[in-house]
């Protein structure tokens, strides 16, 4: 046990937790949290605590944007607290305050009880600058990496220890590595291949607006995607966008083109399918300036990089890493017929860059041998005593 004394030299938070903490023991319940609800590299986690039957020991409590959802699982001994409903707070604290451990990767939590072990899985390395918007959150003891290569980078960029963090890659990767779902009986489209759009986030429907300026790359306007569509449609290749949940795309949705259609959270919920399961299923990746490029590099399939706005984004926000270095795997994309020419080319299987992105891979995954889950999970309970 950590000396008391030098506890309580440091914050009066730290203090107070540790005080509380004397008279209140923890009790046998693991706390998670994720965006969206039970998916990223918590839901892999708890995943995999159940299969190995943790939750006949184990109160389970998830945090969830509303409890009352039909769709939640029904699982022994898990149950859920609500986000959204303030009621629900004291509730919220009542668990966080006993849990045993702490697994989170998305909204940050403050560790109240000392003898919480708090475990954040963060939910992808960054690309763009973070720091002062995104953090570890507040008493986490074990931060997990996705490689030893940006080990470094993105502890400054979400500001916790260097000495805190944890290299085992990410529990939600180990999909990518093997997904093999059928994703064309999905869409009701005639098609040889799809290719998943991640834009980031730019716009807001409520009208925040990033850096960028575009709403929506490349297809700026209802011409442009009409044209897109056609050219996708004659060489049978289905675009599937999934743009970010506060992104304002209805415009171009609400056209309802043949080749070109938008799923949200809710798409994968409807399939029994996780997200991750679906864009590992997929022939290519589009996106630009979002995590999910390091992540689908262990899918040894082609990604077209969004750099219509680049010059923007180099200077608000800026980019954590070198760009121009570690997005070599990942083939530019500055206009539309730099993605016509991109499409042609993943409806022909012709893939440029693999070489590179094989390079890249290998330096921002700590392994590519589906197992994640497996060594986070061990290391949990280890660290948490479970």
């Amino acid at each position: 046990m950590k000396n008391p004394f030098k506890l309580l030299l440091r914050k009066s938070v730290s203090a107070v937790r540790y005080l509380q903490g004397l008279f209140t023991p923890v009790k046998n319940i693991i706390f998670f949290e994720s965006h969206p609800d039970l998916a990223d590299n918590t839901k892999a986690v708890f995943d995999e605590m159940v299969r190995r039957g943790l939750n006949k020991k184990y109160k389970m409590v998830w945090w969830v944007q509303d409890k009352d959802n039909p769709e939640l699982p029904h699982i022994e001994n898990v149950f859920y607290v609500d986000k959204k409903n303030k009621e629900n707070y004291k509730e919220f604290k009542k668990y966080v305050f006993v849990a045993k451990c702490i697994i989170n990767c998305n909204k940050y939590i403050t560790k109240y009880n000392f003898r919480t072990k708090f475990f954040h899985l963060t939910h992808g390395s960054p690309i763009k600058k973070i720091r002062g918007y995104c953090s570890a959150g507040r008493g986490v003891d074990y931060c997990f990496m996705q490689s030893e290569y940006i080990r470094e980078v993105f502890a400054y960029q979400i500001d916790v220890a260097l000495k805190k963090t944890v290299v085992l890659g990410y529990p939600r990767n180990d999909v990518l590595v093997n997904s093999n779902v059928n994703v064309k009986k999905l869409f009701d489209v005639d098609c040889d291949k799809i290719i998943v759009w991640y834009p980031t986030y730019r716009q807001s429907a409520k009208g925040h607006i990033t850096a960028s300026k575009i709403a929506l790359p490349i297809i700026h306007d209802e011409s442009a995607a009409i044209r897109l569509n056609e050219f996708a449609k004659e060489r049978k290749v289905l675009l599937v966008l999934k743009p970010h949940f506060a992104q304002d795309v209805s415009r171009i949705n609400d056209l309802k083109l043949s080749n070109i259609v938008f799923i949200n959270d809710e798409f994968f919920v409807k399939n029994d399918i996780s997200s991750y399961e679906f864009v590992g299923s997929c022939d290519a990746l589009l996106t630009d300036y979002s995590s999910i490029y390091f992540d689908y590099t262990l899918c040894d399939k082609p990604i077209g990089l969004i750099w219509e706005d680049i010059d923007e984004y180099r200077m608000n926000p800026g980019f954590a890493v070198d760009i121009d270095f570690m997005c070599s795997g990942g083939e530019k994309i500055y206009s539309e017929k730099d993605l016509e020419d991109f499409i042609d080319r993943i409806s022909c299987g012709i893939d440029v860059l693999k070489d590179k992105r094989r390079e890249i891979k290998n330096l921002v995954n700590f392994s590519d041998d589906g197992m994640n889950a497996k060594r986070v999970t061990d290391f949990i309970v280890k660290k948490a005593a479970l």
